[in-house]
């Protein structure tokens, strides 16, 4: 299997904190390549290995946060446990919607809107790192 090739980006350093932020997350890689091949000190083969437990784990943990029938505390769990696994690979999106998630499932004081809100930028932020894990692992 081929290596995974780096990444970099950068933001520019005169940027007002909320436009920084901004900027970065816009610019922000869907899987941050730099980030895995520090996880992984290089090794393709651990690094493929990672994005294919990526992929399985993330559809199962949406699929459980996203369960209504499953109880708040449970769907946040499950929601921080993806929000470590994206952290861990370098999904930054995934890592702050899963975190918007469990917030709003493990106060309870979030209504119902709020949780669909966050569910459904949880939804966009794992489908979109699941594509780019399929085009990554070719």
């Amino acid at each position: 299997m081929p290596a995974i090739p780096a990444a970099s980006r950068s933001t520019s350093p005169g940027a007002a904190a909320g436009d920084a932020a901004a900027a970065a997350a816009a610019s922000e890689p869907t899987i941050d390549l730099v980030h895995l091949a520090r996880q992984t000190d290089g090794d393709s083969a651990l690094q493929q290995e990672l994005l294919a437990l990526f992929d399985k784990q993330s559809a199962s943990l949406l699929a459980l946060s996203s369960d209504r029938s499953a109880e708040r505390r449970r769907r946040a769990d499950a929601a921080h446990q993806l929000k470590g696994t994206a952290l861990a690979l370098g999904a930054g999106a995934v890592a702050r919607a899963a975190a918007a998630v469990e917030a709003a499932l493990a106060g309870g004081a979030a209504g119902p809107e709020a949780v669909e809100r966050a569910l459904a930028a949880l939804a966009a932020a794992v489908a979109a790192a699941r594509i780019a894990v399929a085009e990554l692992r070719g």
